[in-house]
């Protein structure tokens, strides 16, 4: 009697992830078990941060989105990971790569902020880490907003809960590594009102090639206590419209 044949299937990290410059490890699966992650994905509760605007899993119908906004000067220019142009081919390899992109209790790590007076349009992304301490070279967290919602404190409060909930909570994360592009100093201060702080020194100096030039970056660490995750400070969420409940 021959041994049953086990099919799996790899969701291969073809580019890196949106909000950050290290791609994610590819992981093969039996079609079974990546069905079983993909639906558990893809029901993940929203997390809301207005009556209007939720964090949440992205999810196939964002493709086109995702292609408006990361051919978006205003954003690609400040993102080392996405490949410009940015094509419906690109955003589909990223979205496959959902079931890989989840903490071992099956929450997402890559969430979408949609705006639901605009019928549920995604409008931003944040991701967030379960690399191990020991693990301090790439983004543990990395996002990115469409520029007409800027400047109204969602990613700082996305960046402080996500953090929190995920990554120090779940995980275990008590150390934590981070990038900016020198001069993009409305990320730097999101990272720093959440306790990062910038590393000064020439052993601190990092920079990538992107789009033929040389880019220097920020590099950013925080370090919490077990009682720092106990006081910190959470994030309130907000109730939803009534019209909104249940989505």
């Amino acid at each position: 009697m021959t041994e049953p044949t086990v099919t799996t299937t790899t969701i291969e990290a073809a580019q890196p992830h949106p909000t950050g410059c290290t791609p994610p490890t590819p992981i093969k699966r039996t079609p079974e078990e990546h069905a079983r992650l993909l639906a558990l994905h893809n029901s993940y509760p929203l997390i809301w941060l207005t009556p209007t605007i939720s964090l949440g899993p992205w999810l196939p119908t964002d493709r086109e989105t995702l292609v408006e906004y990361l051919n978006d000067a205003r954003i690609h220019s400040y993102l080392c990971g996405p490949p410009f142009p940015y094509t419906l081919q690109d955003a589909d390899l990223w979205l496959g790569m959902k079931v890989d992109r989840m903490s071992e209790k099956g929450t997402p790590l890559d969430f979408c902020f949609r705006d639901w007076s605009r019928g549920g349009k995604a409008v931003g992304s944040i991701a967030v880490s379960n690399e191990s301490d020991d693990v301090l070279t790439g983004d543990d967290t990395g996002y990115w907003l469409a520029p007409e919602y800027h400047g109204q404190g969602l990613m700082s409060k996305a960046v402080r809960l996500l953090l929190h909930r995920i990554s120090m909570v779940e995980v275990g994360k008590r150390k934590f590594n981070a990038h900016a592009f020198i001069g993009n100093y409305a990320s730097r201060r999101i990272l720093e009102k959440t306790g990062f702080v910038v590393q000064e020194g020439e052993e601190w100096e990092k920079t990538i090639v992107k789009n033929g030039k040389e880019i220097r970056m920020w590099v950013l660490r925080l370090t919490v206590s077990d009682e720092d995750v106990e006081k910190w400070e959470l994030v309130e969420e907000a109730k939803p419209l009534d019209s909104l409940v249940g989505k």
